[in-house]
Parts: C-alpha cells; sequence; structure tokens
C-alpha cells in the first residue's frame, strides 16, 4: 500500500467543485489520518474552508485568477518547496495540470482529460454523463492508494448572531442564483412559491453580490405584505452565509454552488435543475432531498455540460416550464416526514 506523509490536492474551479473537494478531506482522514493535507482552490473559495472542523487539513492555497500568469508562477515556486508526495488534480485544464508536473512531487494523478495527462504517473479515466457523481469522480483519483469507498463532502460553519427573526431551524433559505442564467429558475416561480407558503414561514433569500438583483425582484414583491421575507442576499463573507444555510429548516437552490454547501453541511434540499440534469454528477448529497425539473421532455435538454448565459433557443422552456407547486409540494412533504428523520 501506498504511504503518503504530504499530499496536495487541487481544485480550482467554482465554489461548488471546491466544496465537493472535501469528500476527499474526509476518505483521507478517515484512511490515513497521519497524512498532512494541502488543497489549492480559487482565491474567494478559501475562507469556506475554515468550516472543515478537521485538523488533518494542514494549508489552504489560492490560486488569483485575475492575475493568472504571476500567481501561477508564484505557486510553482512556493509549492516546490514543500515536497509533496502526491499531487491529486482534480482540476481537468492545462494550467493546473502543467502545474502539478512542475512542483516535483513523487506522484501525479489526474483525469485523463487534462491536456497534460500524459505525463502524470497516474490517469484516471473521467466518467461523465453517467449518473456517476462527482464525489465518485473525485475519489477515483485516490483509489490506487486508499481504495473506492467514497466518502461524503463536510462541512460545519461556527456560529455567528443571528438577528431575532432568524431563529434556527425556523426559516426556509432560497438561492435564487446562479454564475449561469440558465440554471436560474424564473424569478416569477419563486415568488409563486413563497405565495404558496403558510404567511408564518420566514423566508431568507441568499446569493452572491452579483446576484442582489434577483433577490430584490422577489423582495419587492411581498413589500407591504405581513410575510417576513429578509433580503440577505451580498451581505455577508462566505463563512457565514455558509452558518445560514446550516440553521436553515430547509433550502431550496438552483444546481449551484449552494446546493453543495447544503450537501456537505447535511442541510435537508429542494434542488432545482433547468438547462442541466443530475446525471451530471452534481447532484444534491443531504440525506433528505429532492430533484426539481421540468415535467415536459425537450429534445433541447440538456443544452450543454454547463449553463449558459441564454437559451440557445430562445424559449427557456427548460426553467419557464417550472411549476411553483413542485416546491411546494416538496416543502410539505418535508414537513410532513423529513423533518423527523434528519
Amino acid at each position: 500500500m501506498l504511504k503518503h506523509s504530504k499530499v496536495l490536492l487541487i481544485q480550482t474551479a467554482f465554489l461548488g467543485d471546491a466544496v465537493l473537494a472535501t469528500a476527499l478531506l474526509e476518505k483521507i482522514r478517515n484512511e490515513s489520518p497521519e497524512t498532512e493535507i494541502h488543497i489549492l482552490v480559487r482565491k474567494g473559495n478559501e475562507s469556506l474552508f475554515k468550516a472543515y472542523p478537521y485538523s488533518n487539513l494542514h494549508r489552504v492555497w489560492t490560486y488569483d485568477k485575475s492575475r493568472k500568469w504571476s500567481s501561477w508562477l508564484e505557486l510553482r515556486h512556493d509549492l516546490s518547496l514543500v515536497h509533496f508526495d502526491a499531487v491529486y488534480v482534480i482540476q481537468r485544464f492545462f494550467g493546473m495540470g502543467l502545474l502539478s508536473l512542475s512542483i516535483g512531487a513523487n506522484r501525479v494523478v489526474g483525469f485523463d482529460k487534462n491536456p497534460m495527462s500524459l505525463f502524470f504517473t497516474e490517469r484516471v479515466k473521467h466518467e461523465w454523463g453517467t449518473g456517476i457523481h462527482e464525489v465518485e469522480r473525485n475519489t477515483a483519483l485516490v483509489k490506487s492508494w486508499l481504495g473506492e469507498k467514497v466518502y461524503k463532502p463536510c462541512l460545519k460553519a461556527a456560529g455567528i448572531d443571528l438577528v431575532p427573526e432568524i431563529r434556527k431551524k425556523e426559516y426556509i433559505c432560497i438561492s435564487p442564483g446562479s454564475v449561469w442564467e440558465t440554471k436560474r429558475l424564473p424569478i416569477r416561480i419563486w415568488i409563486e412559491f413563497i405565495r404558496l407558503l403558510p404567511e408564518s414561514q420566514v423566508v431568507i433569500l441568499m446569493g452572491s453580490p452579483g446576484e442582489i438583483d434577483l433577490s430584490l425582484q422577489i423582495a419587492e414583491a411581498f413589500q407591504g405584505s405581513n410575510r417576513v421575507i429578509l433580503n440577505e442576499t451580498g451581505k455577508h463573507p462566505l463563512l457565514a452565509s455558509a452558518y445560514l444555510f446550516q440553521q436553515s429548516k430547509m433550502s431550496f437552490v438552483n444546481d449551484s454552488g449552494p446546493m453543495h454547501i447544503c450537501s456537505a453541511e447535511n442541510v435537508p434540499t429542494v434542488a432545482v435543475y433547468c438547462s442541466t440534469v443530475p446525471s451530471f454528477g452534481f447532484g444534491p448529497l443531504a440525506d433528505w432531498n429532492r430533484v426539481i425539473e421540468t415535467k415536459e421532455v425537450l429534445s433541447c435538454r440538456p443544452c450543454g455540460d454547463h449553463g449558459k448565459k441564454n437559451c440557445p433557443l430562445g424559449h427557456y422552456a427548460c426553467g419557464e416550464g417550472m411549476e411553483a407547486m413542485a416546491l411546494f409540494q416538496a416543502y410539505q412533504e418535508f414537513l410532513s416526514t423529513g423533518s423527523q428523520k434528519i
């Protein structure tokens, strides 16, 4: 069996991808607890790893994509001084593949889709669209070291002071945003869903600073009503946002980073899929979860491996065809059965 005293994981993609990489932290912690782990993520995602509660994560490194070349050179220099036994490069792009080969590690393991994979010590087949979850794909990278057992991602955000209206496990979170427009449930459907909820149900709107307008559209629809709609979008650092999700009764999210945070925190999750599909391998992993999709069979769905800025055909039927009642039924189902299982 291979022995590693010090390893580096590389995942510099979006927030959700970084969250899912904590499943590898969990696997190494449980199966090789003596191994010191370093992880390299995109700048901006590093604070989230303060919510990873175990000491085997020795250091979080950051790659600044706003100055790609200079940041890459700095990382090559600094990482080469650490003398890793192995690098596991989850990222499938040239830059991180080249970096993994440039820092003097004894072994480099990555996916066969990485342009630099020909030079890796071990290439692992990257399966896509077959229903295999991303955490299973990532686990395959360490199979020759630690075997096949898959662990769930893990985050446990520390407490923050909540305002009186935000009582733990009584509010629900709604995250209407996504980096990609074709992953966003239309705002009108979120509004219709909230109108179906009991008037006493507190709703917290969540999202990044770039998604403030989406949440404002929802909040403004309920101005003057007796409903408590708290718009927390863009108001909190990443770690505090993770805590708000963690303390919610349940969360409603698009196929986006917040869904993966909820998976890592085991928050009951209702995940909405518009242009993408769960078979890509990025479905919710919370013990209680539901997936909402359009009931209409669309020959154009999915329209790509990721979301898009606009619907290629202009109709956005995958999103517009959703029903608010499906969200409400998931809410009712959780209250009647799921809440007693968590």
